[in-house]
């Protein structure tokens, strides 16, 4: 599992993270003291799990929860009893109050990995019966988005856009990857950096292909493929 540690005592993250070592299965991404350094590389890095202290300067831990979400699991760290109620009320895997030992570190490392197998099962389940939806991480949140909300989608290098009628998602992931995602009896690339639902397209030629919202060029690349799959919808009833 991968994760990462923030606390702003240098001893507490160092017997931390010798607990992580001790942990086959733990990958320790890094380990920072300073909190908002700490939450940029959260942010990049995008691990499993987050062991957090609670109580530090500038940006404390409920913060930082805060600002990422309930989906990232977190593993709160800190000598503070007080706020034990106000971390289990922000969802959080486990509440370890320092000093802790090794045994405890795994009862808590136990809790996550148990909460992102039930997690990673129920992804399963959903991937073998997935429905309309389109299912993806955006801003470290897990969306599902109804495909028919789908107005278009513009790759833009490292990351994407889908673009609905009222909010546009950018997730870090190539069009090739998105691509596969979508059923390919609803969707269609145009164009090296273009998306569309063939449900929105309102009419076309060789080298443009007009919908409700967009006129799009046709690469040269999926012209083929475009043509002939408009010539057999043309020709259903």
């Amino acid at each position: 599992m991968k994760c990462i540690a923030i606390d702003d005592e240098p001893l507490a993250l160092k017997i931390l993270s010798h607990y992580c070592e001790r942990t086959p299965s733990i990958r320790l991404l890094g380990a920072y003291t300073d909190p908002l350094d700490g939450l940029l590389h959260v942010r990049s890095m995008q691990p499993e799990l987050l062991f957090l202290d609670i109580r530090m300067p500038e940006l404390s831990g409920i913060d930082i929860v805060n600002a990422l979400g309930k989906e990232l699991m977190v593993i709160f760290t800190t000598a503070h009893r007080e706020y034990a109620v106000e971390g289990f009320e922000l969802n959080v895997v486990d509440y370890l109050l320092k000093p802790f030992g090794f045994d405890r570190f795994l009862m808590a490392y136990a809790k996550a990995a148990d909460r992102l197998r039930a997690s990673q099962q129920k992804a399963a389940a959903e991937e073998h019966n997935p429905g309309a939806m389109l299912k993806f991480r955006c801003d470290y949140q897990n969306v599902r988005l109804p495909l028919s909300d789908i107005l278009y989608i513009e790759g833009c290098n490292n990351y994407v856009k889908i673009i609905c009628s009222n909010k546009t998602y950018m997730p870090v992931m190539t069009m090739k990857r998105l691509l596969n995602l979508l059923p390919a009896s609803e969707f269609i690339r145009v164009h090296k950096s273009f998306i569309i639902p063939l449900c929105r397209i309102k009419s076309f030629n060789h080298e443009t292909v007009v919908t409700e919202k967009i006129r799009v060029p046709l690469g040269r690349t999926f012209r083929k493929d475009f043509l002939e799959k408009m010539l057999i919808l043309k020709g259903q009833p």
